[in-house]
C-alpha cells in the first residue's frame, strides 16, 4: 500500500473514531449528571434516616467516581483519535511539500559546525524539520545530535530503521502515545535528573513505618476501651508525630518532584507496553524489547512501581487523608522509604531505559522517512576511496521538480571542480551529496537509486558571513572556515569536504591563484570532495592529473530565453549567463 493511500485509509478510520468515541463521552457526561441528580435527590429525602443516608452516601460515591473514570478513559480515546488523525493529515502535507508543522530545530543552529549551516539543516523548511518526528525533547536532541555527529553503527541503525518501517501504524501508536502526553507538563524532564535530585532519608526514617503503627493503632484501640485516658493517647500522638513533622517540608519537597515527572513516566509505560503489539517479526526489535525486560529489572514493573507509589504520594495532599494516615501508619515515611528503595533498586538501569525509548523516536523519523520515499536506500561503505552514487537528489525538493544526477569519483579522482553557470543548480548538487554523507553516516535512508562511499565525515565551507561584532571581515571569515577544515585534515581525520566558490572576499587575480594553490595543498593532505566555482582556469589542474576531475552543468541560450536541464555531466561547463541574466533584468544596455 503507498503512503498516501495509507495515510488516507488511516484518516477515514480516525475519523470514524472520533464519532463514535465522541457519542461515548457525551454518553457518560449525561450519565455522571444523572447520578449526582438521582443520589443528591435521594439524600435529600434520606435526611431524616442516618442509615440509609450513609448508604446512599457510599453507593452514590462509589457510582460517581466509576462513572468519572470510564468518562477519563472515553476522553482520552477521543483525544487518541483525533492526535491519530492530525498526524496522518500532517504527513499528506509532508507528502504534499509542507512540513512546517514539525520543529524545524532552530535551537540547534551552529556557524560553527562543520556543515550544519551549509546544509540548511536547521533552517526553516530544512532537514531537520523534514525529517522530526520525534515527539520530547530528548528524542530531538537525539536526533540532532545523530545528523550533526553521525553513528558508530550506521549499519545497525539500517537494520532498525528498515523493520521500523514495515510497522509505520505501530510507529503512529508510539508517536500518539508521547504527542497527547507532551502536551502535559513535566513531559520533556528526565527520570535521569530526577535520580540526581531524589531526597536521601535519615537512618532512622526506616524504622518509623514500624513504630508508629505499633505504638498508634493500639493506643486507639485502647483509648476506645477505656484502658488509656486521652491525656496519655495525646503524649503518644505528640510523640510519633513529631518525626513526620519534622521532615514536612522535606517531603514536599519529594513529594512534588516525583509528581513533576509523573507524564514522563506515564508516556514511558505506555510507549513500553506498546512494543508488544510487535510480536516477534523483528529481529532487531526483539532486542530493543529485551534491553526493556530484563528479570526483575523490566522497565514496565519498575515504572508500574514508580506510579504506585506517586499516587500513593498524591493522597497526603488531601489533608482529610493525610493526618490519619500519617497518625495511624506513617504515611510519609512509608513513602520516603519506598521511593529511596526504587531508587537503589533501579538507578542504574533507569538511563538505559530512557535512552533506548529516545532512540526509537529516532529511528521512526528514519523510518517514516523510508516509508514516506520507498525509492530511498541505504549507504554501502566501501573499504576503499571510491564514491559511486547513482541517482542522487536532493530530499528537499518535490518529486515533480527534482533532477536526479550521480556523483563518480574513482580511487584516482580526489577532487571535483564544478563549474556552470548561475542558477544551474551547482549548490543544489553540493548540498545533495553533502546530505548524502550526512543520511549515510547517521544510518538514515539516503535519496539516490544506489550509494557506495567511504566511511568519512563530511567538513563544508558554502556561507560565509562577516561579523561586525568581532571586528571580522568577510575574507577573515572565509580563512578562518577553511583553516577549519584544514585542522581537521592535519588531524588526520578521515574527511569530504564541499567547497562553493571559495575566496569571494577578495579581487580575481588573488581568488585564482590563492584557490589554485589551497586545491594544490588538500591534493597533498589526500583530501577528498567538490568545489564549485565560476573560475574555468582551476579546470587546468586536472591537465595531466588524475587526482583533480571537472564536472559541470550548462544552460541553454535561445534568443530571449533561458534553459536549464539541471544535469550534471563530466566536463567543464560552456556557457555562462550572467550578461545574458543583467540584460533581462534591464541592468544593462
Amino acid at each position: 500500500m503507498q503512503a498516501r493511500e495509507f495515510y488516507n485509509l488511516r484518516i477515514e478510520t480516525a475519523q470514524n473514531q472520533i464519532v463514535e468515541r465522541l457519542k461515548r463521552v457525551r454518553m457518560f457526561t449525561f450519565l455522571r449528571f444523572t447520578v449526582f441528580l438521582v443520589f443528591g435527590m435521594a439524600l435529600y429525602f434520606a435526611l431524616g434516616n442516618g442509615t440509609l443516608f450513609l448508604s446512599l452516601f457510599v453507593a452514590g460515591a462509589i457510582v460517581f467516581l466509576w462513572m468519572v473514570t470510564l468518562s477519563v478513559k472515553a476522553r482520552l480515546a477521543l483525544e487518541k483519535s483525533r492526535t491519530l488523525k492530525k498526524l496522518n493529515e500532517d504527513e499528506l502535507s509532508v507528502l504534499s511539500g509542507d512540513w512546517s508543522m514539525f520543529d524545524s530545530g532552530a535551537m540547534y543552529t551552529d556557524g560553527k559546525h562543520a556543515f550544519s549551516n551549509d546544509l540548511d539543516l536547521f533552517a526553516p523548511k530544512g532537514v531537520f524539520g523534514f525529517i522530526n518526528r520525534t515527539v520530547s525533547l530528548q528524542g530531538k536532541n537525539a536526533l540532532a545530535s545523530l545528523i550533526l555527529n553521525g553513528s558508530e553503527n550506521p549499519v545497525k541503525n539500517n537494520e532498525i530503521i528498515s523493520s521500523l518501517s514495515e510497522e509505520i501504524g505501530w510507529t503512529q501508536t508510539f508517536r500518539v502515545a508521547g504527542t497527547i502526553n507532551s502536551r502535559k507538563s513535566g513531559v520533556d524532564k528526565s527520570l535521569v535528573e530526577w535520580l540526581g535530585q531524589s531526597v536521601k532519608n535519615p537512618s532512622w526514617a526506616k524504622w518509623m513505618i514500624y513504630l508508629i503503627p505499633a505504638v498508634m493503632v493500639p493506643a486507639f484501640v485502647l483509648l476506645n476501651l477505656n484502658l488509656i485516658s486521652e491525656s496519655i493517647f495525646t503524649v503518644l500522638l505528640i510523640i510519633t508525630a513529631y518525626p513526620t513533622l519534622k521532615l514536612v517540608k522535606k517531603t514536599n519537597v519529594m513529594a512534588e518532584h516525583l509528581s513533576s515527572h509523573g507524564s514522563k513516566v506515564a508516556v514511558m509505560l505506555e510507549q513500553i507496553q506498546s512494543l508488544s503489539e510487535l510480536g516477534e517479526r523483528h529481529a532487531e526489535i526483539n532486542i530493543i524489547r529485551d534491553n526493556l525486560s530484563k528479570g526483575t529489572l523490566s522497565a514496565e514493573k519498575g515504572l508500574k512501581e514508580w506510579q504506585k507509589i506517586n499516587e500513593r504520594f498524591e493522597l497526603r495532599m488531601n489533608v482529610i487523608v493525610s493526618i490519619p494516615l500519617n497518625i495511624f501508619f506513617g504515611w510519609d515515611f512509608r513513602q520516603r522509604v519506598a521511593i529511596e528503595r526504587w531508587t537503589e533498586k533501579y538507578r542504574e538501569v533507569v538511563p538505559a531505559w530512557e535512552h533506548t525509548l529516545t532512540t526509537l523516536e529516532v529511528f521512526i523519523s528514519g523510518a517514516t522517512m523510508k516509508y514516506n520515499y520507498p525509492g530511498t536506500t541505504f549507504t554501502q561503505f566501501s573499504a576503499g576511496d571510491e564514491v559511486d552514487i547513482s541517482g542522487m537528489l536532493h530530499p528537499l525538493l518535490a518529486a515533480n521538480k527534482a533532477v536526479s544526477n550521480d556523483v563518480q569519483m574513482n580511487g584516482q579522482n580526489q577532487f571535483m571542480i564544478l563549474t556552470g553557470p548561475n542558477m544551474a543548480g551547482k549548490s543544489t548538487y553540493l548540498r545533495a551529496l553533502g546530505l548524502v554523507f550526512v543520511f549515510a553516516n547517521a544510518g538514515f535512508p539516503v535519496f539516490a537509486n544506489s550509494v557506495k562511499i567511504p566511511r568519512l565525515k563530511l567538513y563544508s565551507s558554502m556561507r560565509t558571513s562577516d561579523d561586525l561584532s568581532n571586528e571580522s571581515s568577510y575574507f577573515h571569515a572565509e580563512l578562518t572556515r577553511l583553516r577549519f577544515i584544514m585542522d581537521a585534515l592535519e588531524r588526520d581525520q578521515k574527511i569530504f569536504i564541499l567547497l562553493d566558490e571559495i575566496l569571494k572576499g577578495t579581487n580575481s587575480k588573488d581568488k585564482e591563484e590563492g584557490s589554485r594553490r589551497f586545491l594544490k595543498k588538500l591534493q597533498a593532505k589526500g583530501a577528498k570532495g567538490v568545489i564549485a566555482t565560476h573560475d574555468l582556469s582551476l579546470c587546468q589542474l586536472s591537465e595531466g592529473n588524475t587526482v583533480f576531475s571537472n564536472g559541470c552543468f550548462d544552460s541553454t541560450i535561445e534568443g530571449e530565453n533561458l534553459y536549464f536541464d539541471y544535469s550534471w555531466r563530466p566536463g567543464i561547463c560552456q556557457n555562462m549567463n550572467a550578461s545574458f541574466l543583467l540584460k533581462q533584468m534591464r541592468l544593462v544596455d
